[in-house]
């Protein structure tokens, strides 16, 4: 059963906004109309939405009025304009790029993680984080609910995909190009990321933490309302796509691990039914799940917990921002 809402999607040749395409085409309250939006020097002129192929429109000269809904799934440098544009005309916006944050009056919002946040959305403009800040919001969210607090440490594993579709194509090429002696292309990773790992993500400030650092640790705070400092690091590997973390946990009291488990696992996280190496939670067995995995939850001797958590992070973003569309439309799609 389909809407009969409008729903923009800037960035839909993207690694994110093909994803948010393909969640939207299952979701119970699929649009019957969606308009692709992109740049005009896109590689792709069609993207496919279900069984239809849907024309790329340049997103420079798109008359957003016409749509109900705008989906921005596009970096920052590109978010901006077409994010901006539709706020004037008064549609709902969900931005993943985070620059309509600034603005002071945007709410970070994970549907399942920090709900209450969507009646902040006083203009129905809502964030998206970064999968960083969603893997750690999603962990710490539930701890919260219960009464945790504490010190919060992690160690959050980036892949090719959290940079997008032309630092996914990059991986490939670097890969075919070292197996066969040649020189790999290197514009999205400068030092190379095929066969290695990037132990910074960009430039760092005076304390040696990088932008993606400070803003994984903000977002997981502010989804999660954690009490305690949240200290992350992050390393780029060579994955294509999945989101995966070792977390450090100095909670202010004593919990038995049984009852952790169970209260994450009431806030929506899973974990394998029997805890074998081969059905701990990785990447390729995660992916196209939209939610975060966990396992590995083991007490050191000082009383600190530790635990490996991982998700699809395209799949995971693109099912928040529906999730969120879904909300902000309302009695539109009841």
């Amino acid at each position: 059963m389909g809407s009969d809402v409008r729903v923009g999607v800037v960035g839909a040749t993207g690694a994110l906004g093909g994803e948010v395409l393909r969640v939207l085409d299952r979701a119970p309250w699929r649009p019957d109309e969606v308009v692709a939006l992109a740049r005009a020097t896109s590689h792709a002129s069609h993207v496919a939405y279900g069984e239809e192929q849907v024309v790329v429109d340049d997103v420079e000269h798109a008359d957003v009025d016409e749509l109900d809904l705008l989906m921005v799934a596009v970096p920052a440098s590109e978010a901006r304009a077409p994010a901006e544009r539709a706020v004037e005309a008064g549609l709902p916006v969900i931005d993943t790029s985070g620059v309509l944050m600034a603005d002071g009056d945007v709410p970070l919002v994970v549907p399942w993680v920090n709900p209450e946040a969507l009646t902040q959305a006083r203009r129905q403009v809502v964030a998206m984080p970064r999968p960083a800040g969603l893997l750690l919001g999603s962990v710490l969210g539930p701890l919260h609910r219960a009464g945790l607090g504490g010190r919060c440490s992690a160690t959050v594993m980036l892949p090719a995909s959290s940079e997008g579709r032309e630092a996914i194509d990059e991986l490939s090429k670097q890969v075919v190009a070292l197996f066969n002696s040649s020189t790999p292309p290197r514009k999205v990773f400068p030092t190379g990321l095929a066969f290695d790992l990037l132990p910074q993500i960009g430039p760092v400030d005076d304390s040696g933490f990088a932008r993606s650092e400070r803003r994984a640790a903000a977002e997981a705070q502010v989804l999660s309302g954690w009490r305690g400092e949240v200290v992350v690091s992050t390393v780029g590997v060579p994955l294509f796509s999945g989101t995966s973390a070792t977390v450090h946990l100095d909670l202010d009291r004593q919990v038995p691990l049984e009852l952790l488990s169970q209260v994450l696992v009431d806030g929506g996280l899973r974990t394998p039914e029997e805890p074998s190496p081969r059905s701990l939670p990785r990447p390729r067995k995660v992916d196209g799940h939209p939610f975060v995995h966990f396992a590995r939850l083991r007490q050191a001797g000082d009383g600190s917990v530790q635990l490996w958590v991982a998700m699809d992070n395209l799949r995971a973003t693109a099912t928040a921002v529906v999730a969120a569309g879904a909300a902000l439309l309302g009695e539109r799609i009841a």
